[in-house]
């Protein structure tokens, strides 16, 4: 059991430094699922901070930024305005940092609806409402990975009013979470790891709450795969906060019922705050009884900056000094307590992570391919499209980047590949294998020059979302009979193709 436990360990660690990196600031939608003490840190200083203060600990990533907001009330007409007085409106796009531009012709529409955007074919889709009850609608290719783009009626005609503000994106819940997989290298177990949760302990302490199960592959054999058996199980980890990091403490495992409940099924909650309970009950007894019998003496708390920079680029040090004087107990205790908001704030305002790697300075020229499916989606009737970009260092013209890509076929699914860390950006595909998504990454590399197996990493994860996991045999678009195979310096729009 202990090989076990040490291999769930290294699985939801790995999590934690995975979701952390991907979602960052959108965490602090969350919440905490639940909390052990009457008056939770987070109420003081906000979850975000505390998240991030976890991640710092963990020597994760965690980008606490947040798309910029659209611009202000001028040239833009009514920010957000989805439904008019009467018609007599255009319907126009923006980007934080682009210029206004349209994004279809009809000025006769009175509202949008049923906006949405689908990150398997980089498409947001809207619908329109015509005065007489007909709805119209419209697209428009747009990767928001790379820059978030909004909607609305602008250019009002005379008499034309706002009635309506746009719909607001909905906070990410936990289903919104993607689960990884994740296999032990040292005994070859492979497990599926599933988000439910952040819980708040004493003193600003996280704890990571995540399901961990077999991957399909080791259920259908059984559940053997090199000594790796278990059954579903809840594992309960500090990842940060209450005055260190998550080595500290041991974790808790809940075995999960069987059948095993389905998703959003809080039915763990109850088990987990009996279980933190317990710790806290521990933790309190020893506290207090250390408060009754020991004095406290004068001492000095600073946080000291590793990567901070001048104006000049050359490294210096900051620090925050927190001094804590000769106190009895409990000044001593609360004087500490008090000291913690501040020094999470400093950690906080420092560059995080501690001393991450430079990111490689990029080279080359965009390349955009677009691709789309021979087979209908069986749920909407549509193709399914893609879009697959890389930079490039190769000396061949548009033409010759059309033939290098004409008659290249691959195939899509549910499997995540990146290749990161290299001069040419983060080229990513959703494939059907692991080894399918590195074969087209490696077809792109060829074109570029550069030996992906040899710069840069790779990073393999998976999705159960169906959006992301659509299957489909891909081939390159065709766009009034030229392969869709763009190549350009900047980000301006449209590009010129081959």
């Amino acid at each position: 059991m202990q090989n076990q436990l040490t291999s769930f360990l290294k699985g939801v660690d790995q999590a934690a430094c995975q979701w952390f990196g991907q979602y960052g600031g959108a965490l602090d939608t969350l919440g905490f699922a639940l909390a052990v003490t009457p008056e939770p840190l987070s109420t003081k200083v906000g979850v975000g901070l505390m998240l991030a203060n976890a991640a710092a600990e963990q020597g994760c990533n965690f980008d606490p930024a947040t798309p910029e907001p659209p611009p202000p009330e001028g040239d833009y007409g009514i920010v957000g305005c989805c439904q008019l007085n009467k018609p007599g409106a255009w319907i126009t796009g923006y980007g934080p940092g682009t210029a206004l531009f349209p994004i279809n012709t009809n000025a006769q529409s009175i509202k949008l609806f049923d906006i949405d955007y689908d990150p398997s074919t980089t498409t947001l889709f809207w619908k329109e409402l015509l005065p007489d009850g007909r709805e119209t609608g419209g697209s428009i290719d747009w990767d928001v990975s790379e820059k978030p783009l909004y909607i609305q009626y602008n250019s009002f005609q005379p008499g034309v009013e706002c009635a309506g503000q746009c719909p607001q994106p909905e906070p990410i819940t936990p289903e919104d979470i993607a689960p990884i997989t994740y296999t032990d290298s040292d005994n070859g177990c492979e497990m599926n790891i599933s988000f439910k949760g952040y819980a708040e302990g004493p003193a600003g302490s996280v704890y990571q709450i995540t399901q961990v199960e077999p991957a399909a592959s080791l259920r259908a054999s059984g559940g053997v795969i090199g000594g790796c058996f278990f059954n579903p199980t809840i594992v309960v980890k500090k990842v940060g906060g209450g005055g260190g990091g998550g080595g500290d403490e041991p974790p808790i495992t809940i075995p999960v019922p069987s059948p095993t409940p389905p998703p959003g099924d809080d039915w763990w909650k109850p088990y987990v705050q009996a279980a933190l309970g317990g710790i806290v009950a521990g933790a309190t007894e020893e506290f207090i009884e250390n408060l009754l019998n020991q004095p406290y003496s004068p001492m000095l708390y600073r946080a000291v900056s590793v990567c901070e920079k001048d104006a000049s680029g050359e490294p210096i040090s900051e620090a925050v000094e927190i001094p804590i004087p000769a106190l009895k107990a409990p000044d001593a205790q609360i004087a500490r307590l008090d000291a913690i908001v501040e020094l999470l704030q400093a950690h906080k305002n420092f560059k995080q992570p501690i001393c991450g790697n430079e990111k490689p300075v990029l080279e080359g020229q965009w390349v955009t391919t677009r691709w789309i499916s021979d087979e209908k989606m069986v749920d909407s009737g549509r193709r399914l499209r893609k879009l697959f970009r890389y930079r490039t260092q190769s000396t061949r013209d548009l033409g010759q980047l059309s033939d290098y890509w004409r008659d290249f076929v691959w195939r899509s699914g549910p499997v995540c590949v990146i290749h990161k860390g290299a001069w040419w950006g983060t080229p990513q595909v959703w494939a059907e294998s692991a080894e399918e998504g590195k074969r087209v990454i490696r077809h792109a590399a060829t074109e570029a020059g550069i030996d992906s197996d040899q710069v840069g990493g790779w990073t393999i994860s998976s999705s159960r979302a169906p959006r992301n996991g659509m299957s489909g045999t891909m081939k390159i678009l065709k766009k009034e009979g030229f392969p869709w195979v763009a190549s350009r310096d900047g980000a301006n729009w449209p590009n010129m193709l081959a």
